[in-house]
């Protein structure tokens, strides 16, 4: 057993039953109470006489003028009343047996009249009319409120006579009651607006509470109850005068407009809110249907209050009181459908439902039989109020459910959420076992690469250097006008290419080894063995090649392989693509020594300027040995940010700079 939840009922079941019992006194005890009011006709010998004015068109004294025969007494168990477009006339008589003056007050028990005139005779003798009712404006009656009172004096031992004139705008309802002390008379006034009072305070808050969570949550069924609720309550405090207590003039047909509109509206609202939240379109679709025609027909009924200033009589709201007590029975049985159906959030329509159909049981009733009880409106707002209550609950035990179930949810993602990672973690561990072991296998297999290189290249280099050596040798023993003298100047060169290419590979794999020497060198010697290597090329395509600007004592620090390794890629470059000229500069800069190589070649394509000059691999521009490529590798080895740039004019200059000697300058 979940004692949790069974606590958690029986604390709600003991707060409803605590709430009930406060609504019932309030109804019963407190706006109940009658004790110091008396029915006319009364042991005192106070009668109430009665006739009926058709039409409305007799004057206060054609009525005083009237003959006795013509009044009728009455009993004071019934109504007055009066067809529409006639007034009742009546004339109390109040009598006082006692002692003492009685200060009082002449009032109608409930308050539906549009209009009730009042005479009463002042000391001199003269009528002194006044004028109560729910029309008329609330600075002209003699007592504030809601009720058609008037205030009467009766000397001991005496009576006094006043005359009266109901009028409404559909049928008149008036039932005449003595107070003998006006002290009472008030304070059964403030018993019933204060039991009023706690009745729509209690309902508004609902509304605030329940409006705030639609606002945040926007549950389709938590609006539809905020309307219904909004409408009922809108409902009961017209319908028992509360315009009037507020100080508005509401008559009719107003008044009956507004109540009719407003209960048939919360009707429309109830069924959608019971179809969106009982779920019924999904779960019951023929109940579904039938809650459609009902909503339809309580739509048809509300656009009809617009015509009811033409209709005669109060036949349209009968017809709505009908609808919306129908409309209840069927959402009931609904309700009770679904809760043996295992929807569980049912139980709380069943009992609103039954709440309401207690307390509105008896205003129903007396409105079908054309009778108005202030008690019985009394009741069906108590009724309504709790409904409204049980059905706050129903939402708030929905927004409870779905808040357990996304707690539930969250707490299952946590879980799978800690399965993943967990499960990630131990990939990731895996993974990186294996990353490191491929890792290994790679600079294992790169640094074999780089061995292989360096082997290649030694072992090359030797057979190589003895055949350009021997090809120099013959060719300085013959001309190069013969085919045989051409073949070995050509052999000569092209074996000395060959050499330059094996010296970068050697370098290059140096390079992706790491290692280099840095040691002082004079800038001559780094520039002057390239330009003597380059010479006798440059000469042939007849090119001037020459250092220009570089003083004697300038010194860099440096790497002596890679540094002219770089300058020598630099100028066969240049020499590919110059047209008359390549010089080679150096100078000395702050803490270091700049070198250039200038041709006045067509200029570096943009695409190898852009990448150079986003320090990025490049192409073999060269087109021998690795070109630029080894430059830029160079050229990061030695941290001497080789750049390009155009000359003006035509051209392209390459430029890097080493690190400066202690005594660079002498």
């Amino acid at each position: 057993m979940n004692f949790p939840q069974l606590s958690s009922r029986l604390g709600l079941f003991a707060g409803l039953v605590c709430v009930m019992a406060g609504l019932g006194w309030l109804v019963f005890g407190v706006a109940g109470h009658r004790d110091g009011m008396e029915i006319l006709p009364n042991k005192a010998g106070s009668t109430v006489e009665w006739m009926n004015d058709p039409g409305a068109r007799l004057s206060f004294e054609e009525v005083v003028a009237t003959s006795p025969a013509e009044w009728r007494a009455w009993d004071g168990l019934d109504y007055l009343r009066a067809v529409q477009g006639d007034a009742v006339w009546v004339r109390a008589t109040v009598r006082n047996p006692g002692g003492r003056a009685l200060q009082g007050v002449l009032a109608d028990t409930e308050y539906f009249p549009d209009q009730i005139d009042f005479w009463i005779q002042d000391d001199a003798g003269a009528w002194q009319p006044m004028r109560s009712g729910e029309a008329a404006d609330s600075k002209v009656k003699p007592l504030w409120g809601r009720t058609a009172a008037f205030t009467l004096t009766v000397p001991a031992g005496g009576e006094r006579v006043a005359y009266l004139r109901a009028e409404d705008y559909f049928n008149v309802y008036l039932r005449p009651r003595w107070w003998p002390e006006v002290g009472e008379f008030f304070a059964e006034q403030v018993r019933d607006t204060l039991a009023e009072a706690i009745c729509y305070g209690g309902v508004l808050a609902l509304l605030l509470y329940n409006g705030v969570l639609w606002a945040r949550l926007r549950f389709p069924d938590t609006g539809w109850y905020v309307l219904y609720a909004g409408t009922m309550a809108g409902f009961n405090f017209i319908s028992n005068g509360g315009a009037a207590l507020l100080g508005f003039a509401v008559g009719s047909p107003w008044k009956e407009m507004l109540v009719t509109g407003l209960l048939s509206a919360s009707g429309l609202f109830l069924v959608q809110f019971a179809r969106v939240f009982l779920g019924t379109a999904a779960r019951v679709p023929g109940t579904d249907r039938v809650l459609r025609g009902l909503r339809w027909l309580l739509a048809v009924l509300l656009a009809g209050v617009a015509m009811m200033p033409w209709m005669s009589g109060l036949h349209w709201l009968g017809a709505v009181v009908i609808a919306v007590s129908a409309t209840h029975l069927v959402l009931l049985a609904v309700a009770v459908a679904g809760w043996r159906a295992g929807v569980s959030h049912a139980r709380f329509f069943v009992a609103a439902f039954g709440l309401l159909l207690a307390g509105a049981a008896p205003a129903v009733v007396t409105w079908l039989n054309q009778d108005i009880l202030s008690w019985a409106a009394m009741c069906l707002l108590a009724g309504s109020t709790l409904e409204m209550l049980v059905l706050s609950f129903a939402v708030a035990d929905r927004f409870a459910r779905i808040q357990r179930e996304r707690a539930e949810a969250q707490t299952k993602l946590i879980d799978e959420t800690e399965q993943r990672r967990a499960i990630q973690e131990a990939y990731a561990d895996e993974l990186e076992v294996e990353v490191r072991e491929r890792t290994r296998e790679l600079v294992e297999a790169n640094a074999d690469k780089d061995r292989m290189i360096a082997v290649i290249g030694h072992d090359l280099r030797s057979p190589l250097t003895a055949l350009t050596r021997t090809a120099e040798h013959l060719g300085a023993g013959e001309t190069g006008q013969t085919p045989q003298g051409r073949f070995i100047g050509d052999a000569a060169q092209l074996g000395r290419q060959v050499l330059l290419l094996i010296e970068d590979l050697v370098l290059w794999a140096r390079l992706r080894a790491g290692s280099k020497f840095l040691v002082a060198q004079p800038v001559t010697g780094l520039v002057s063995p390239v330009l003597a290597l380059y010479r006798s090329q440059a000469d042939l395509a007849g090119l001037e090649l020459r250092m220009v600007d570089v003083p004697d004592g300038l010194k860099a620090t440096t790497d002596l392989v890679l540094a002219q390794t770089l300058i020598r890629n630099l100028v066969a470059n240049a020499l590919r693509y110059a047209r008359s000229r390549v010089h080679v500069t150096a100078t000395g800069v702050p803490d270091g020594v700049r070198i250039t190589v200038r041709d006045d070649g067509p200029g570096l394509p943009p695409v190898v300027a852009a990448r150079l000059a986003s320090d990025a691999d490049v192409p073999d521009w060269a087109g021998n040995g690795l070109g630029l490529r080894l430059c830029l590798e160079i050229a990061r080895a030695l941290d001497a940010g080789l750049s390009a740039k155009p000359v003006e004019g035509g051209g392209t200059e390459f430029s890097f700079t080493l690190l400066a000697a202690p005594d660079k300058l002498k």
